[in-house]
This record gives C-alpha cells, structure tokens and sequence, in this order.
C-alpha cells in the first residue's frame, strides 16, 4: 500500500460523450489543487480521451468496452428512437463490478458523475459518496409544472389532440421514461440489496450540483433535496484547442450563424439543415464534421470543422442554431447570442430549449415538423430581433455571474478535503 496522499476523486464519465467529458474536465482541472484527479472509460475506442490526457490526468479502462452496437443503443435511446435501458442488465452488471474492483483499489473519497448510470449502483453499494452533475429541467417537478408533448411522439393523428390536453399528458410521460431507463440499474441494485431507483433520483446522488444559474428553469431545489443539492452556475467545455485557420480567416463581411448539434446530432437533420443555409445572406461556423460522412454538398457559405473551442468561435456569431444540450446552451448563453433550438428527439433539450424560450431569446423547432423553410425564417427572424439579443444580453451577465468550475470545485473541498485514505499508489 502506499503512504498517505492527497484525497482522490473518479470522475466517472461516459466519455463518449463530448459534453459530458468537458464538464466533468472543467471541475477537475480546479479540483486537482486538492485531490488527485482520475477518470474512468468503458470506451475502447477513446473518444474524446485526448482531452482528459492533454490535462495530464490519467484515465483508467474499464471493462465491458463499449462496442459499436452499445454506443449505437445509447445514441438511440438518447434521441428516443428507442425505448429502454441504455446497457443491456449484462453489462450494467459487469460496469457494477468493474466499478467496485475500482474503488477497492483506490479507496476515492467521493465519485463524480454526469450521466455513467452504473456508478449510481455501484457507488451506493461501496458507500462511496455520489455526487450527481445534473441539472433542474431533470426534476420530475419541473416536467409537471412545463412538460409538453415530446417531439419524439409528434405524429399527425397526435396533432388532433387539443394541445393542453396533449402538454398533460406530455408531463406524465417523463416519470415512465425515468422507470423504463432505470429498470436495468434496479434489477443489478436489487442483486446487491439496494432499495429501487425512484423518478428522477437515478440522477441524484448524496450530493447534487445543478450546472446553470439559479433562475435559468425557474424550478426550485425539491425539498427531498434540501441541504444537499445546490447551483454552481454553467459547466461548459472550454477546450485547448486553436480556432481553426478556416475561422479566423471567415470575411466579417456579413453576419455569423453558429451550428452545432453535439455528439448526438442526426446526420440527415445535420446535411437538411446545411442545405437550407444555401445562399443565405450570413456566413456560417459549423463544428459538425464527426457528424456528417459526406461533405460535397456543402453550401459555399458554410465553414465545416471538428470540435472548436466553442465558448470562443460561437462569440463571433449573432445567432446559434443548436440541438439544445444544456453545455451548448448555456455557451450561447454566455457569448449573448439568440438561439434556434432543433432538439434531437431527447425532452431534456426541449426542457432547456424552453427555459429560453420563456426568457425570450430562443425558438423551438420541431424535429417532426421541421423543414429547411423553418430553419431559415427562425434565423431570420432572431438576425434582426432587437428584443430577442437585449434579452439574450440580459441572461448572458446573469450567466456570467457565476463561476462553474470554481464553486463545484468548492464544493469538493469542503465536503471531501479534510483527509487522505490510504490507496494503492499505482493508477
């Protein structure tokens, strides 16, 4: 065994995930003046690893490794093509064990998560602390208070249902979607003799922390969660990477349209929307080259590149066009820009699109509904709606208020930072 160190934190995140990586970064890269920093994968392929490894923290692979028809199941039921556990019980089970042999190993004081479901089994049963990265639109309270009907079940015999009634019953679905995704995580809990995973507690932890500013969703702290839960303001990814050439080159000669549909955007919803900026009087920035397998038809006023630094190249635009992830959001948020909201199929983005919506600066698209015709009057519209940037102006400083990674980091300390346990020293 080696000597005392430092407490250690895993940061478990489902590193296929671009944004979850970058939240889960931004804690650790403030974290690590006090605590060792580690991050666990089950994904062989190593998306987005180079990011973690380039702020020199170590990434430690567990099995069962992703393979492609796991990350295609994800994908699926994330846009809710699919109904489901997101893993098979299987390989939740074994994710479980890994996890354990884990912190077996390095005795971590807590275990840090955004969305690797397993570790909400396999922290309870090492009785590691849980701290959840979530967000309020997640509460069940929030869906029963703004819950409409789900794009993903927006057909035209649905469209004859009066649409209050449609909301109503939109709302009910959210705790079904909770119980399906969580009946895989209660089956392998249930080996282990945990009490079932409730409503929207598969993603709520001893501890946790909503990244967004208090006010963004309007919906309070449950009191469930009180003296346990709290705001630290946006968690978005600011990656050490350079602004493409092709970027910084663009001519400012007219305005700069930002589209992004994260890691995951639908190809065919990403080449649609493209062909409708095809001679629109704006440029646009659009870091969906992972998404797309073909780039011939691109309209010569649209800039392809891969991951940016976002925070920076979307500052340049007056209008994003985005998928409405809650990190890619709140970016556009603090760059002050109006947003056009194209949701995958997931009413987490819908929920979030909608806070913004009610704020003012933002419009919802309808992924069954959308033709390229509404793409281009939405961005139209927001080029020039002096009300929409004054109030995209206004959130973006109260976004600005708050420092994310300083006080999640906080957060931490004054938790977990008392002391070391002892550790095998090798990671």
């Amino acid at each position: 065994m080696g000597a005392m160190q430092r407490p250690l934190i895993v940061f478990a995140a489902e590193t296929l995930n671009l944004a979850e990586v970058t939240r889960m970064l931004e804690i650790a890269k403030v974290a690590k003046r006090a605590f060792e920093c580690v991050f666990l994968s089950y994904d062989g392929a190593r998306r987005n690893h180079r990011f973690i490894e380039a702020e020199g923290f170590s990434i430690v692979e567990l099995a069962p490794q992703l393979t492609p028809e796991a990350v295609d199941r994800f994908w699926k039921i994330d846009r809710m093509e699919a109904v489901g556990d997101f893993f098979t019980e299987a390989d939740l089970a074994a994710r479980v064990e890994s996890e354990l042999a884990l912190y077996e190993r390095l005795a971590p004081v807590a275990v840090v998560t955004g969305f690797c479901l397993s570790v909400s089994v396999s922290a309870r049963v090492a009785k590691v602390p849980l701290v959840w990265i979530a967000q309020s639109t997640w509460f069940l309270e929030h869906a029963a208070k703004y819950g409409g009907w789900p794009d993903f079940a927006d057909f035209a015999p649905t469209r004859l249902v009066p649409k209050g009634l449609r909301d109503r019953l939109g709302s009910w679905l959210t705790p079904v979607g909770y119980a399906l995704w969580a009946k895989g995580l209660n089956r392998v809990g249930g080996r282990y003799g945990l009490p079932p995973l409730r409503g929207s507690g598969m993603f709520e932890g001893d501890y946790t922390l909503l990244a967004e500013p208090e006010g963004l969703s309007e919906t309070p702290i449950p009191p469930r969660l009180a003296g346990r839960c709290r705001f630290v303001g946006p968690l978005i990814g600011r990656l050490d990477v350079p602004i493409p050439k092709e970027i910084t080159e663009l001519p400012r000669d007219l305005p700069i349209v930002y589209f992004a549909m994260g890691s995951s955007g639908l190809e065919r919803v990403v080449k649609d929307t493209l062909a409708a900026f095809a001679g629109q009087p704006y440029r646009v920035i659009a870091p969906v080259g992972a998404l797309l397998s073909d780039r011939s038809t691109v309209p010569p006023n649209v800039t392809i590149t891969g991951w940016v630094p976002a925070e920076r190249v979307n500052a340049m635009a007056r209008v994003s066009v985005l998928h409405g992830g809650i990190g890619t959001l709140l970016t556009a948020c603090l760059a002050g820009t109006p947003i056009v909201g194209i949701p995958n199929g997931n009413p987490e983005q819908e929920y979030n699109l909608g806070c913004l919506v009610r704020k003012g600066f933002a419009v919802h698209l309808h992924k069954r509904q959308l033709g390229p015709e509404d793409v281009v009057a939405a961005v139209r519209r927001l080029l020039d709606d002096e009300g929409a940037h004054a109030a995209a102006r206004a959130f973006q400083r109260v976004c600005e208020a708050w420092d994310g990674p300083e006080l999640s980091a906080r957060f931490l300390e004054e938790t977990f930072g008392g002391g070391g346990r002892r550790r095998d020293a090798a990671v």
